[in-house]
């Protein structure tokens, strides 16, 4: 991520509309007074420390600096290596956990305790989410190479471990038994 693509998140993001012009000024008011732009600030500022080399100033610790405190100001712990396209926004910034393998497409919306990840390590196990997703509460997106195409939309408390293709839903039935004494 270089300077003119860390603006044009902060641009999308912070500052609402990437036609908005960029002033530090309007940017430092929104993110004192907003904790989603808060968030998104200095977590967009962590992934582009995290990805540039350790030279005479040791970026990659600077931005473990920042995503700790991020996760202790907010509750979200979204690895700096995960790849997120423009335009993230979240209904509540409470228990979100996306791995460094998650690759999200622009225009996602993240509800509360979300859990993106794989389930094991190495090289080439990604999860491909596309463009214009939106995950309801306490879905769980867990798999290795999973496609969720664009256009979809998982339903609150579902559990994804299959691909899912462009323009559909997903959901969970969930059937309550009561028994009677």
């Amino acid at each position: 991520m270089d300077w003119e693509s860390l603006k044009r998140f902060w641009r999308i993001e912070v500052m609402g509309g990437e036609e908005k012009k960029l002033q530090f000024k309007r940017i430092f008011r929104r993110i004192r007074q907003k904790e989603q732009e808060h968030y998104l600030f200095w977590f967009r500022l962590a992934q582009h420390f995290h990805r540039r080399p350790k030279g005479l100033i040791n970026y990659p610790k600077m931005a473990q600096r920042i995503h700790a405190s991020l996760l202790r100001t907010h509750g979200i712990d979204i690895m700096l290596g995960a790849e997120i396209g423009p335009g993230l926004h979240f209904a509540h910034r409470v228990g979100i956990v996306i791995a460094d393998a998650a690759r999200i497409g622009v225009n996602a919306y993240i509800r509360q305790n979300t859990t993106i990840g794989v389930r094991t390590g190495g090289p080439g196990r990604l999860i491909h989410i596309g463009d214009n997703v939106e995950l309801g509460a306490h879905v769980c997106i867990i798999g290795d190479n999973l496609q969720i195409g664009n256009n979809v939309t998982v339903g609150a408390m579902a559990f994804v471990n299959k691909d899912l293709p462009d323009n559909s839903t997903c959901y969970t039935r969930h059937v309550a038994t009561i028994n009677t004494k």
